[in-house]
């Protein structure tokens, strides 16, 4: 098992890990499993209610903050795709060529002629 973690490690790491993000004043420790109150200072709406454990482990409990992560997250992931895909004037291109190759294709061989 690892060592036991104190208060003041904890909030020597959680510092470390998320800067300013989080105000710790209000919390009551007991113990690195138990659940303590922090508070979001970027959407200090309510108190986040989480263990120190989870704290360090995940993204730091705010909702709102991994809501606009997520958002931010999938507007990349667009962006990146829409990169990727052909512009219009690449699309007209390739269905002119395919247009072209169908003409091209003998009429005796078709199923319509052998019916």
């Amino acid at each position: 098992m690892g060592a036991r973690i104190n208060q003041d490690e904890f909030l020597k790491r959680a510092k470390q890990r998320f800067g300013d993000q989080y105000t710790y004043e209000g919390m009551i420790w007991r113990s690195y499993k138990s659940p303590v109150k922090i508070r979001c200072t970027h959407h200090p709406v309510q108190d986040i209610n989480i263990t120190p454990e989870k704290h360090l482990q995940t993204l730091g409990g705010c909702r709102h903050c991994l809501r606009a992560r997520r958002v931010a997250s999938l507007e990349r992931e667009l962006n990146r795709k829409s990169a990727e895909r052909p512009t219009a004037k690449q699309v007209s291109k390739t269905s002119s060529k395919t247009v072209a190759k169908k003409a091209l294709v003998d009429p005796s061989r078709s199923r319509s002629s052998s019916l």
